[in-house]
């Protein structure tokens, strides 16, 4: 059965929701985070926002914050029609939809609101569920960089993913 959520914009007020999900033992070993970071650090991203990231949240039915994401934008003038994405979810809602929901709202935005043509994300290697989520959503694999993150004392691959919303050209 599939679920429906709220997303919407990030408010300063979500800080705590989301900080209990970044830090949570289920998600953030396959995060670029570091554990037991404070509470002051999402605060902080939040308050401080750049004009340049878009971060919604998945809300359930009783309004409680169930997931994050959003879209890093490229400033550069030649790169300004990139993104970075990035995403979590609660690890008791993960499966259940909210990854879903979080990837149509991310990529409608991106694709039919700010213009851009190319959406790129980083993903441990191992996180098989992600992994499958973005290949869903159109995403491919363009590289693997080797030993790049360090989790549980260990040197993990991440693999780097794209997403190009532009005609194809015909293959010569």
């Amino acid at each position: 059965m599939s679920q429906s959520y709220l997303i919407r914009s990030v408010e300063p007020s979500d800080a705590a929701a989301i900080h209990r999900i970044k830090t949570s033992p289920g998600v953030y070993p396959d995060t670029l985070q570091l554990p037991y970071q404070p509470l002051s650090v999402t605060e902080k991203q939040l308050n401080e926002r750049p004009a340049n990231i878009h971060h919604l949240v998945a809300c359930h039915a009783e309004g409680e914050v169930v997931g994050s994401a959003g879209l890093i934008v490229n400033e550069g003038m030649r790169v300004r029609h990139s993104a970075s994405l990035f995403l979590v979810v609660r690890d008791d809602w993960q499966g259940k939809g909210v990854g879903g929901a979080l990837m149509r709202a991310v990529l409608d935005m991106a694709d039919n609101w700010l213009g851009l043509i190319r959406v790129e994300l980083k993903v441990v290697h191992d996180n098989a569920r992600a992994i499958g989520l973005y290949e869903k959503f159109g995403f491919e694999h363009e590289g693997r960089m080797r030993q790049e993150q360090l989790r549980a004392g260990e040197l993990e691959d991440v693999l780097v993913m794209g997403r190009l919303n532009w005609p194809r050209r015909a293959e010569a």
